[in-house]
């Protein structure tokens, strides 16, 4: 979504939403997204409008209009909104096989990225497991060991916590573990070259891999 369409999205709360996002305004943003689950009674919708809502500031930074900063006060309004209305989320029980564990590294202050791409994947039918945030690289390899995970999805925002992924697969390796990796966000490119990890552009391409991985082994 552009944002001269985010201009012509109609009043119903989505259009309030979407611009506390932009302003970065995280108490006010999650406080909408709950009302209007509250009047609407979906939060699906309004997972959307949160996603289209950080498109319009990825196009903004690829402007040069929105600096690092803002994008990171734009990512923890948007993850704040995100978290607010998720446990209202309906979900698809029919399961598809296979097992999805989402995590961020060390390096990487925001979590947004990483609850939207479960919340999409558990929408979907998917088993997602919240791998959690802030990781080290031996945790990293300590949940997969624990969790047994078929696909590794891991946001990158940062080149330093490309880095630390590129040490999470020597240890998980070491640990004698097998599974696919897949790594997205403007951090990736940081991995290009890198032979272990598929790398997509963002949650979207993410979760449209993984969805093709999972459903042709079913």
């Amino acid at each position: 979504m552009t944002t001269e369409e985010q201009a012509q999205i109609p009043d119903d709360g989505s259009k309030t939403l979407t611009d506390l996002i932009l302003k970065g305004d995280h108490e006010n943003a999650a406080r909408v997204a709950v009302e209007i689950v509250a009047k609407s009674g979906s939060a699906n919708d309004v997972v959307d409008t949160i996603a289209d809502a950080m498109n319009i500031v990825s196009d903004l930074h690829g402007m040069e209009r929105y600096s690092v900063a803002e994008v990171e006060k734009c990512e923890d309004a948007a993850e704040k909104a995100l978290v607010a209305v998720r446990p209202r989320i309906k979900i698809d029980h029919k399961k598809i096989k296979g097992r999805v564990m989402v995590g961020s590294l060390q390096g990487d202050p925001h979590g947004f990225d990483k609850t939207l791409l479960l919340t999409m994947l558990e929408i979907g039918g998917f088993t997602a497991i919240d791998g959690g945030t802030d990781l080290s690289p031996e945790q990293v390899a300590s949940k997969v060991k624990h969790n047994r995970p078929d696909i590794l999805a891991v946001p990158l925002l940062t080149e330093s916590a490309a880095k630390k992924l590129i040490d999470a697969n020597t240890h998980i390796q070491d640990t004698g573990g097998k599974l696919r990796i897949i790594a997205y966000g403007r951090g990736a490119h940081g991995l290009t070259g890198q032979k272990f990890t598929m790398l997509e552009d963002d949650y979207f391409s993410a979760f449209s891999k993984i969805a093709e991985i999972l459903i042709s082994k079913a």
